[in-house]
């Protein structure tokens, strides 16, 4: 059963693909001045957020981050527990 993780909101559950590395999408900390995709304010040090990379363009990889709190507004939203990789 996986365990509980506080900060993920809703009925979140970390499991291991949840801060795996290889993935598109994944529990992290953003280098500093990262600001959020949804909202465009800034990540704080030592908070977590989504790290999302999406598709590519000339200069490589598309990636993007997210506060956990609006990757929750996003998916309600949108309804299937999963950000959007598209903006």
């Amino acid at each position: 059963m996986p365990k509980a993780t506080h900060g993920l909101g809703g009925d979140h559950h970390r499991t291991e693909a949840d801060t795996d590395a290889r993935q598109d999408e994944y529990t992290t900390y953003a280098p500093s001045g990262e600001t959020c995709s949804e909202c465009e304010r800034k990540i704080e040090s030592l908070e977590q957020c989504r790290r999302i990379s999406g598709g590519r363009s000339s200069a490589g990889r598309t990636v993007r981050y997210r506060h956990l709190e609006c990757l929750d507004r996003v998916s309600g939203e949108r309804g299937n527990g999963h950000a959007d990789t598209t903006r």
